[in-house]
Formats: C-alpha cells, sequence, structure tokens
C-alpha cells in the first residue's frame, strides 16, 4: 500500500502530488534525522475542499503536515520551516497545484505531552503517515470525546469569529472569501455544541450524524441555537464544504445569521466555564475565567508580547498592558473581550454612537494604531492583527 491510498477520496492528480512533494521537502531538508511526516487537516480526514475549473480539480485546503525528528536531532528555526514550506509548495507548483502549505517540526515529545484538544483528538483519528514509523500516532494519549477541553473549544469559536472579520466580503467558496469561512463557521458552530455535550467526533460527516441524533434530545432544548433552523443550514454547509462547486444556494442573509448563532453559542459557552461567583456581565465572566487560570498563566502571556515585540518596542505599552493584566486579562482574552465588544456596537448601536462604543474596544487592545481609528472596519483591522500577532503562534 502506497501513501497515496489512504487519501482515499482525494483525486488521484492532487494525492500523489501531495504526498510527494512533502515526503521529498522534509528528506532533502533532514536527512537520516527526519523520523516521520504525517498529514493533518481536512486532506487527512478526506474532507479537502476541491474545486474544477477548466476541467481539472484544484485544491482549495490548506496541506498541513507534522515532521518528526529523531530525538536529539535540532529543531529548525521559524526562517528554516518557513523555508520548508515553501520548498514543498515548489514542489507542488512543479505539478500545477499552488497551495499553502504548513509544517509543525517536532520531537516525539510533543505528541506525547499533547492536551485533551481538538487537534490532539483528530490528529490521532486521522492522521495519515505519509512518511516513517507507521505506529508514530500512537505516542498521543488516547482522549475520549468527554476529556475534550471545553476552553479549547471555546477558542477555536472565538478564533473563527476573528478570522471572519478580515474576509474579503465577495461572497464566493474561494478560500478567504466570506462565504467560505461564514461555512466554517458553521461548521465549528455544531464542533463546539458537540465538545461541551461530550459527542465530539472527527471529521465533519461524523459530526454532522451526532449533531443530527443530538438534535432530537431532550438536552437539544437548552442549546443556545434553534435546532430546527440550524440543522437544514449545517446540512447544506457540510455538504458545500466537502464539494464547493455544488450548486446550493446559501440565500441573503446567510452569513449574518451563523455570526449570530456563533456568538449566541460563544456566550453561552463562556458562561459555563465562568466562576459561578461571576455575575452577569461578559466583561466580568472573562475576567473572572482569566484569574481563576492563575498568575502563571496571565504572566506568560504578557511575556509572551514582551518577547513577540521586543523589550524596547514594547516598553511603551508596558502601562496599558499592566492594567490590563491587573483586570485579570491575558492579551489573548482582551482581544477575545475586545472582538465581542466590537460584535454588539456593530450589531446594537445607531451610526451616532458608533464612535463612542468603539472606544471600548480600542481599550482591549494590546496594541492601537495611531492615529487611532474609530470606523468598525479600521478598527476591525487593527483587531486581527493583534489577534495574529499576539495569539496564533502560541497557547497562551
Amino acid at each position: 500500500m502506497t501513501e497515496t491510498d489512504h487519501i482515499q477520496t482525494t483525486p488521484p492528480e492532487l494525492a500523489f502530488p501531495v504526498a510527494e512533494a512533502m515526503v521529498r521537502a522534509c528528506r532533502d531538508t533532514f536527512g537520516p534525522t527526519l523520523r516521520a511526516v504525517v498529514l493533518t487537516g481536512s486532506m487527512a480526514r478526506n474532507e479537502g475542499s476541491y474545486l474544477v475549473r477548466n476541467g481539472r480539480r484544484e485544491l482549495q485546503s490548506d496541506v498541513e503536515a507534522i515532521v518528526v525528528l529523531h530525538d536529539g536531532a535540532p529543531l529548525p528555526s521559524r526562517h528554516s520551516s518557513r523555508a520548508l514550506c515553501r520548498l514543498a509548495q515548489s514542489h507542488l507548483a512543479d505539478h500545477g497545484i499552488n497551495v499553502e502549505v504548513t509544517f509543525s517540526v517536532v520531537h516525539a515529545n510533543y505528541l506525547r505531552a499533547l492536551p485533551p484538544h481538538i487537534y490532539s483528538y483528530e490528529l490521532r483519528a486521522c492522521g495519515v503517515v505519509l512518511f516513517g514509523e507507521a505506529d508514530i500516532l500512537s505516542l498521543i494519549p488516547d482522549f475520549t470525546a468527554a476529556d475534550l477541553s471545553h476552553e479549547d473549544a471555546w477558542r477555536m469559536l472565538t478564533n473563527r469569529l476573528i478570522e471572519q472579520m478580515e474576509s474579503t466580503g465577495d461572497g464566493s467558496l474561494q478560500l478567504g472569501g466570506m462565504r467560505y469561512r461564514s461555512i466554517k463557521l458553521c461548521l465549528d458552530v455544531a464542533s463546539a455544541l458537540l465538545v461541551f455535550s461530550g459527542r465530539f467526533e472527527a471529521g465533519y460527516r461524523a459530526r454532522l450524524v451526532r449533531m443530527e441524533e443530538f438534535a432530537t434530545t431532550f438536552e437539544a432544548r437548552n442549546l443556545p441555537v434553534d435546532m430546527g433552523e440550524f440543522m437544514p443550514l449545517l446540512r447544506q454547509c457540510v455538504a458545500l464544504k466537502l464539494e464547493p462547486e455544488r450548486s446550493i444556494e446559501l440565500g441573503p442573509g446567510f452569513e449574518g445569521q451563523v455570526t449570530s448563532w456563533a456568538w449566541q453559542a460563544w456566550l453561552w459557552q463562556l458562561q459555563r466555564m465562568a466562576p459561578a461567583s461571576a455575575e452577569e456581565s461578559v466583561d466580568l465572566m472573562v475576567r473572572a475565567f482569566g484569574r481563576a487560570q492563575g498568575i502563571k498563566r496571565l504572566l506568560r502571556g504578557w511575556l509572551y508580547a514582551v518577547r513577540r515585540m521586543g523589550w524596547l518596542a514594547s516598553a511603551l505599552y508596558w502601562p496599558k498592558w499592566t492594567v490590563t493584566a491587573m483586570k485579570g486579562l491575558t492579551p489573548r482574552h482582551a482581544i477575545y473581550l475586545a472582538a465581542y465588544r466590537w460584535h454588539m456596537a456593530c450589531s446594537a448601536q445607531t451610526a451616532a454612537e458608533l464612535p463612542t462604543s468603539m472606544d471600548g474596544v480600542r481599550e482591549l487592545l494590546p496594541v492601537a494604531g495611531h492615529p487611532a481609528p474609530r470606523e468598525a472596519a479600521a478598527l476591525a483591522a487593527q483587531l486581527v492583527w493583534n489577534y495574529k500577532e499576539f495569539t496564533v503562534e502560541t497557547r497562551a
């Protein structure tokens, strides 16, 4: 059996080049120190998105992989890791495939120490070993759906909501388009609800089946979204994610409806995670949730921000960051709370009140640009920049 035999539903004209390019780039770069190459993400789950143009299938999903080196082998720098991604992308371009490639280069201890998160669960269940030790994924702890972290599901949903702020709004199904991101957001609402109910499954198809079952239970009446309205749209989103070329009309207002459901689910999750002593205020719940995680976690988040910007460049912001930290907010939680305030300001305030409401968003951002924007779109761009700068490459 070849590596591409595992990628069962991927068209052969895409499956072979992807497997060959990933393995070739890693072997050329790491030589005998390479222990395994593991395909992850939607392609590993047989759920990659493709479009047909001019009679050719085009890969729309990113290609992601874990590269495991033998213990003792030095891990590459960030610059070297990016060069590895460019090398694989170059190999794929030789086959006429233009797609973003992401590698995470680790030692085996990384797999052993993976926490009970959605990513860990799906990697163990669906990861495809393209090269090396066939049983390498057995090093990942065998979590059950009931073990999965509620905070991880909440973070996932918040991240998708923030990423949606930078969408192009072109209505297309292209990766990065507003409609595509709204489809992904709808799928992640379902994922988050399943994690909180202990019913999560690996893969969109399996999760749709579990949601169909869940929607008929008495417990589903307490969910933050109406299952009678949500389930038909979820079925359409699963179909479009797996087969983007299908002619399914989602209808006007789709993006707004999904965003509304996602924020309702976000608040519902937060209410179940925050300490019982927190009052019914989103600000207080987020702060109480942050304080409950301990001072070490709080400091780790702000130290990451300092290192990210550099000691000298960040010094200007230390007074503001100190005040924010004293409120119990990490950079991540401050940005998340800013996103919620932005959403509420855009959905509830009049045009005249909007600038004042946006001041409440700016005060939470670790770095607010100059001159200070008060328009919703300009501030959304700054919010997304803070999210990418201070949260994407860390769990802090």
